[in-house]
């Protein structure tokens, strides 16, 4: 955004008062469509271009007559010349600018303390005055914090915060979202988020970039379906899931699957749950094994019939379970997705990967939840939390597979350096089998004929808003996975 708003001014001629203004109308506009009261107006300013947003907007609301002062951090020696002249015509009007901060009876305060150019923990100064805002919109329920771009006190590129944020009811930021708005902990300080286009133009992106990208409803469907086709068109899979003591994330993942629009399923799993799924699910075909492993050749003539595999849910660790694995592994070149306890063991055989630094030449996806990428990675889980995106670009480069992060925002990266951010779902999904869901509805998407990065990020998106449709007619808690499975089909052709 930073190259963006500079090229604009440079390259295209657009002077950055310009922006400045439009800025200044966006808040403006998004304040009034959320019908935000008007009677006692706090702006908060920084010295930077942020600030001369703020200053622009202050003068906005006293030409309408309204009550407004602006509380001033930093000098306007500091000021850049745009900011100045924004700050000057707020002298000329007469707005009162002062360096003591009143919040007393504000119906609504403005952010615009620090932008998206925050690249270090605040002073305890800035600490004391965001805290003392925050404490004031706590006390008095009506007032509204909106703010100018970020909120200020995130860290645009991660989320993290820098000691302190503001915690906006509102903000309203410009040409495109930014990274730490939608990733946690600053999505929580962002409140309703509002993209407004001020005259900053995308023709100074790069065709080189791979950029941080999300998808939306409009992106769908990923697969079309045809008249001329059969059950064969659209994906023979395997599924190698459930223990003698789990079966049934076997059943949610081959579900999850069907609904996705696969054509056959075919399971592999332990002679426990096979009269269950017979029962349950009389649409799959079920090949099961018993104390031992299945012969190798078993084996194979399994993959020979399939067209990509999900290996993982529910299988365990043991030996029957690393023996299947060994020759998923070794025996076959298939698409493979790979969830739950098949990320370790994965992770055990990219051991000699490791030591050469040699990616693998096969389409592999893993779904790890934050735990699981610990393990795989041998990170802390607190440093995984702190910077998800560079974790999974890092580990899908390094092994040339795709890695779907899984948490409260999940995080896709494919090997050749592109992310997206799956901004659906809710935390009523915060429920054991949900991944079980995501990876059949991955693999589906896979096995009709998706790239292994569109078939990950789009299984995201349609498990996230599948859960969301799922959440609506009742309360989040009590979500069960089998709950959203239905309405997978609503977002496939």
């Amino acid at each position: 955004m930073r190259a963006l708003d500079e090229r604009t001014i440079i390259n295209f001629k657009v002077s950055s008062l310009i922006l400045m203004e439009r800025a200044g109308l966006a808040v403006l506009e998004a304040i009034r469509e959320e019908n935000y009261s008007l009677e006692n107006i706090l702006v908060l300013c920084g010295s930077g271009n942020n600030g001369g947003d703020g200053f622009c907007l202050a003068r906005l609301f006293a030409e309408q007559g309204k009550n407004v002062s602006v509380f001033l951090y930093g000098s306007p020696d500091k000021m850049t010349p745009e900011t100045r002249s924004m700050y000057e015509s707020c002298l000329a009007y007469d707005i009162e600018v002062s360096h003591e901060l009143k919040t007393d009876h504000k119906d609504l305060i403005i952010d615009a303390l620090f932008g998206i150019g925050l690249n270090r923990d605040l002073r305890d100064d800035v600490k004391d005055i965001i805290r003392k805002i925050n404490l004031y919109s706590l006390k008095n329920p009506g007032a509204r914090i909106v703010s100018c771009d970020i909120a200020s006190g995130i860290y645009a590129d991660t989320g993290n915060i820098a000691g302190e944020a503001i915690k906006a009811h509102m903000t309203v930021t410009f040409a495109h979202k930014k990274i730490g708005q939608l990733l946690y902990p600053g999505k929580d300080y962002t409140g309703k988020l509002k993209c407004k286009a001020i005259g900053i133009t995308d023709r100074g992106l790069s065709p080189y970039i791979s950029y941080i990208t999300a998808l939306e409803e409009a992106d769908l469907p990923l697969i079309k379906r045809y008249d001329s086709s059969n059950k064969g068109s659209y994906g023979k899979l395997l599924i190698i899931a459930g223990s003698e003591s789990a079966g049934g994330c076997a059943y949610l993942s081959a579900m999850a699957a069907f609904k996705a629009g696969a054509g056959m399923v075919r399971i592999l799993t332990h002679r426990e749950n096979k009269d269950f799924l017979l029962n349950s699910l009389p649409e799959a075909m079920i090949s099961s094994f018993d104390t031992a492993p299945p012969d190798r050749n078993e084996l194979k003539e399994l993959y020979s019939w399939a067209d990509a595999i999900l290996i993982g849910p529910g299988t365990g660790k043991d030996e029957k379970a690393r023996a299947i694995f060994d020759s998923v592994f070794t025996d076959t070149d298939l698409p493979l997705v790979v969830d739950a306890d098949g990320i370790s063991m994965l992770r055990e055989h990219l051991e000699a990967y490791d030591e050469r630094r040699l990616p693998i030449d096969r389409t592999i996806i893993i779904t790890p939840h934050i735990k699981e990428m610990s393990l795989f990675t041998g990170l802390k889980v607190s440093d995984i939390k702190e910077d998800p995106i560079a974790i999974a670009g890092e580990s899908s480069a390094r092994y040339g597979i795709v890695c779907v992060l899984k948490d409260a925002r999940t995080v896709i990266a494919d090997r050749d350096g592109s992310i997206r951010i799956n901004l659906s779902g809710n935390n009523g999904m915060s429920v054991a089998g949900m991944g079980d869901v995501l990876a059949g509805i991955i693999l589906s998407l896979l096995g009709q004929g998706a790239s292994a990065f569109d078939a990950a990020s789009y299984g995201a998106f349609i498990h996230g808003r599948a859960g969301d449709d799922a959440s609506l007619s009742g309360s989040k808690s009590g979500l069960l996975p089998r709950d959203l499975i239905k309405n997978i089909k609503n977002y496939v052709e």
